[in-house]
């Protein structure tokens, strides 16, 4: 019996799988049917449908958050269109998503005709244009690029940690094509120059000997998979620390030495003294962002400051390049324990321990609910936070030791975690998902409930019921009924997406104690999805949030 023939698809769908993924996201659509067939057929991918393109996009980029390259298929057009928010938060925050477009016939592109899902103008690369500022490679495959481009775009996508497009038309992609015989790896560029690096422990070890110093973490840590180095290198030294909150839990937040969350000049008075009276500053992958800073109110000496970013390193004012993140990380490693004076800034007071403002069986408040769900966690969580009143309460609450954070403080798309915490999900399912959103947000994208029930998920979802865009009415217009939304039975929400008692714990909270009993309720029900209904007030809101209101204001 002869063997199968061996496909351009078959031999993109080899390399997504090779790059790290084991599902792809997508909707299907006319364009790319033929070669989801391909997908279903392989032993080393498995197809998980969204309800649509922008979900899977969103669910994608929590995905490759998890594993850093995550892969969606939608059709061309209308689909990829769809998809293009999600595409641009991954830009935008360094989520490694390989997007696949299945485009018309290429004969009958090339004989310009008005084809459905077009702009019925015989131009179809209108939409490949769109989609250049945010992916930082594109092709359009044929059967003479097919091997060299497929590889070159994902390895771009591994490389930068950021979006990538294909485009695949059905009749290319049953083409014969040779098997890889090389690997996706072996064309990784080590960009360390070596006399950079080596000027640059020169310059650290005079630079930061017996100086007052802190380190704080950000970001890029995360995305470039650092993180076991950084704390490697916390354990072998004894200077304190902090995280911005895009950074929250890169470390140990329970430590002596942590500072806390620097957000500017609303920031705690620990980590305020902390960062901006450090006589040196070390800065791994920060980026400031007018949500993370509190409109930029950051107060740091960038004469005082060594700032280690993804490509390059800088001592005061002399800028060592190109170093990768990772080998300046080790150079400072071996510069802090290579026996010169290393001063540890000490700090002003503990982390403050937070006291309950309200009565157990009181309403509950912003103040409170935060922490509350914060001493339900445990390191085996994924918590996603809301860019509204849940990105900003938990930013300033201590986190347990193994807790992973995410938010999108930067591009900031509602309902954005939903689908996100989907995606993160199935990327760990060893881990469990804690997702944290409010009304307005969660009907953006409530739909993929059912994709999570179908997949048989677990997360425990808090559903903060603020009657409306809470974040929206701190910045501007308390009252006005733009800032409304329509009222929702959110009760019966997970049964109208197929819930039933066997997988799925429906609760409600408008209490200290009640918040507590659910949490507990939803820790034991391990193999369920638990949706927790929380009851806030309209315009209750967290600290922090005040303060960033005011500054966007």
């Amino acid at each position: 019996m002869s063997q199968p023939i061996y496909t351009i698809a078959d031999y993109l769908f080899d390399r997504v799988a090779e790059a790290g993924a084991s599902e792809i996201f997508g909707v299907p659509g006319d364009y790319n049917l033929s070669f989801l067939d391909n997908i279903i057929a392989s032993d080393k991918l498995r197809w998980v449908g969204n309800t649509n393109e922008l979900n899977a996009g969103y669910a994608a980029d929590g995905y490759a958050r998890e594993r850093r390259f995550a892969a969606m298929v939608t059709t061309f057009g209308v689909g990829e269109l769809s998809a293009i928010n999600a595409t641009a938060g991954s830009y935008a925050e360094y989520a490694p998503v390989l997007h696949i477009v299945g485009a018309p016939n290429t004969q009958l592109r090339d004989g310009k005709r008005r084809l459905h899902h077009s702009l019925g103008d015989g131009v179809f690369n209108h939409f490949i244009k769109m989609v250049e500022p945010v992916s930082v490679a594109r092709a359009e495959i044929t059967a003479e690029n097919a091997a060299s481009e497929i590889d070159r775009v994902i390895r771009m996508v591994l490389k930068k940690q950021r979006p990538g497009y294909l485009l695949l038309s059905p009749d290319v992609a049953k083409l014969p094509i040779y098997r890889p015989t090389t690997q996706l790896k072996d064309s990784e560029e080590d960009i360390t120059s070596q006399d950079a690096l080596a000027d640059f422990k020169k310059e650290l070890s005079s630079y930061i000997e017996g100086k007052a110093t802190t380190l704080i973490a950000d970001l890029m840590v995360h995305r470039l998979g650092l993180q076991n180095q950084l704390k490697a290198l916390i354990a072998d030294t004894q200077i304190p620390f902090a995280t911005l909150s895009w950074g929250k839990t890169l470390l140990d937040e329970h430590s002596e030495r942590w500072a806390g969350v620097y957000v500017g000049e609303p920031s705690q008075p620990t980590v305020k003294d902390a960062v901006e009276n450090a006589e040196c500053l070390i800065k791994l992958g920060v980026n400031y962002t007018d949500t993370t800073t509190s409109g930029f109110t950051q107060n740091i000496d960038s004469s005082k400051a060594v700032d280690i970013h993804q490509e390059r390193a800088t001592v005061g004012d002399k800028i060592f390049a190109p170093i990768a993140m990772k080998d300046a990380l080790q150079a400072l490693h071996e510069v802090l324990t290579s026996g010169i004076e290393v001063v540890a800034k000490p700090l002003i007071a503990p982390v403050d321990v937070h006291q309950q403002q309200g009565g157990d069986d009181e309403a509950l408040l912003q103040k409170d609910l935060w922490h509350i769900v914060a001493d339900c966690l445990d390191g085996n969580n994924l918590v996603f936070a809301e860019q509204g009143t849940a990105y900003f309460g938990m930013s300033e609450v201590r986190l347990p030791e193994g807790v992973t954070f995410y938010g999108q403080p930067l591009w900031g798309s509602i309902g954005y975690t939903l689908p996100a915490s989907l995606g993160a999900g199935i990327a760990s399912p060893h881990k469990r998902s804690v997702l944290l959103i409010g009304d307005g947000s969660a009907l953006l994208t409530i739909q993929d409930l059912a994709v999570m029930i179908r997949e048989k998920l677990n997360p425990v979802i808090l559903l903060i019921n603020n009657a409306g865009y809470t974040v929206e009415r701190a910045i501007h217009g308390e009252e006005e009924l733009y800032n409304d939304i329509p009222m929702c039975d959110w009760q019966v929400m997970p049964k109208a997406f197929g819930a039933t008692e066997d997988n799925c714990l429906t609760l409600k909270a408008s209490t200290p104690a009640e918040l507590r009993s659910a949490l507990s309720q939803g820790h034991d029900a391990k193999d369920k999805m638990v949706f927790i209904e929380v009851i806030t007030g309209v315009m209750d809101v967290p600290p922090l949030l005040q303060d960033v209101a005011a500054s966007l204001k």
